[in-house]
């Protein structure tokens, strides 16, 4: 963190003082992920200065690793020159994920100059979703049918000019292309040269389906270890790999995402996008709180005539839908969470609501006894008061939990993402019913005495 710090400091100051020479030294210094960073970290005026200066060999590299806003902002500015060359050298399943944002014409030529091999390996990359185990397969991979020998194998890989990035299994297939098994790239020079390949195959490294969601994906590499793994369609022919390289990504845009969707934010946007397009994009979110906020506003309406007899409800109010809030958003992050790592599914969220219910009602008489004996202590209000605060606060957290756990599985089922709507609905329940729950009680017990 404080290398790129220092890093965009030192480019800004050098943009300020026109040290075009000092700012190629240090683009040079950098990975193209590092330079991406630095990008969306500048201004546009600031951003269009250093694209001009980064090297043209490693612009397709810088692209990729952009997010979608900033890219195609660049992107927009390149003429089709430009933009064919960017694509040049770059890995099959890189080049699948940039050309998605390219000119329709820009992408028909690109792909016309590839090969016929390298055509159908992108088609196929190409036909399967982003979020999807086809989506991440590098088709760039090496596989030979069975029946060779360890040594005519070693003769062929020593013709190439270079294996390609992450090699570490050689994948064997029949003569239909359909996937048989592995062989790691060190074991070629361990065993006897005659053998036969699928003699020293390795059945167990298992290919997973095109179709598997991404999020999936990652959890298998997470949980088996994995470096690469082999990625086949539903025929069982063999399309390429998946590398632990793509996985991170996969794990660090999934937790990016759910950060800013709780906040009603896409992560693909650019934060130095002009004010008019941030104010629109933010519209909408802030016209679903002020919707939420008059429902709580409605709410409290409900109780007009109690709140102008006895004011001090109207300070201690916030108290009980404070603490519920926090007690149902603490349950409601652990369960979203849980859902994207596959810890928490249908057949477990049963013991989870029971764990999370028990735990809501410890929590609750504990801190309602505080509350209580603060509100009498602190604001001189009568015991009847403070033992209505105090119930109205464990009623909040206990049905906090409750929803806590329910949410996110009642949105899932409706196709809505939990991490989108899951604060917003969380926020407006504990709000409505803290409100209402205290203020009723208060009504019920106490207006008649008044």
């Amino acid at each position: 963190m404080q290398h790129s710090e220092k890093k965009l400091g030192q480019l800004i100051s050098d943009l300020e003082r026109d040290q075009i020479a000092s700012i190629q030294k240090t683009l040079t210094s950098l990975n193209p992920s590092e330079i991406a960073r630095l990008l969306e970290s500048l201004t546009p005026g600031k951003r269009k200065i250093i694209w001009q200066l980064v090297d043209q060999d490693d612009e397709g590299d810088v692209l990729k690793e952009l997010v979608e806003d900033v890219r195609q902002n660049l992107i927009g500015e390149m003429d089709e020159t430009e933009l064919i060359a960017v694509t040049q050298d770059m890995e099959l399943d890189d080049l699948a994920d940039l050309l998605v944002d390219l000119p329709e014409k820009v992408t028909e030529q690109v792909i016309t100059a590839l090969d016929q091999q390298d055509q159908i390996r992108l088609e196929s990359v190409m036909s399967y979703e982003e979020d999807t185990a086809g989506g991440l397969t590098n088709p760039g991979i090496i596989s030979v049918r069975r029946g060779i020998t360890i040594e005519v194998l070693i003769r062929y890989l020593r013709r190439l000019n270079k294996l390609p990035e992450h090699t570490h299994y050689i994948y064997i297939v029949n003569k239909n292309n359909a996937y048989l098994g592995a062989v790691k790239l060190v074991d070629l020079f361990l065993e006897d040269k005659d053998k036969p390949i699928e003699a020293i195959m390795d059945e167990s490294v298992k290919a997973i389906p095109a179709s598997e969601d991404a999020k999936q994906v990652a959890l298998d590499f997470q949980d088996l270890d994995l470096i690469s793994t082999p990625v086949i369609d539903e025929n069982n022919k063999l399309l390429g790999q998946v590398t632990v390289d793509d996985v991170v990504d996969v794990i660090q845009d999934q937790a990016n995402s759910e950060i800013f969707n709780m906040a009603g934010l896409d992560d693909e946007d650019d934060i130095f996008a002009p004010v008019i397009l941030s104010t629109k994009r933010r519209a909408i979110w802030l016209g679903v709180n002020l919707i939420t906020a008059f429902l709580v506003a409605g709410a409290i309406g409900l109780f007009q005539e109690i709140l102008q007899q006895i004011v001090i409800l109207a300070v201690l109010m916030p108290i009980v839908a404070s603490m519920g809030g926090v007690a149902g958003n603490q349950t409601l992050i652990l369960v979203i969470r849980g859902i994207a790592m596959g810890k928490i599914q249908r057949s477990n969220a049963r013991k989870l609501l029971i764990k999370e219910s028990s735990v809501a009602v410890l929590n609750g008489f504990t801190w309602s006894i505080v509350v209580s004996a603060l509100s009498v202590a602190l604001f001189q209000t009568s015991w009847q008061i403070g033992l209505i605060v105090g119930a109205a606060m464990l009623i909040n957290i206990f049905a906090s939990a409750i929803a806590g756990v329910s949410i996110p599985f009642i949105l899932r089922k409706m196709g809505i993402d939990p991490a989108l709507a899951g604060g917003v609905l969380m926020i407006t329940l504990t709000d409505v019913l803290g409100f209402i729950t205290f203020l009723g009680l208060a009504t019920f017990f106490l207006l008649g005495q008044t």
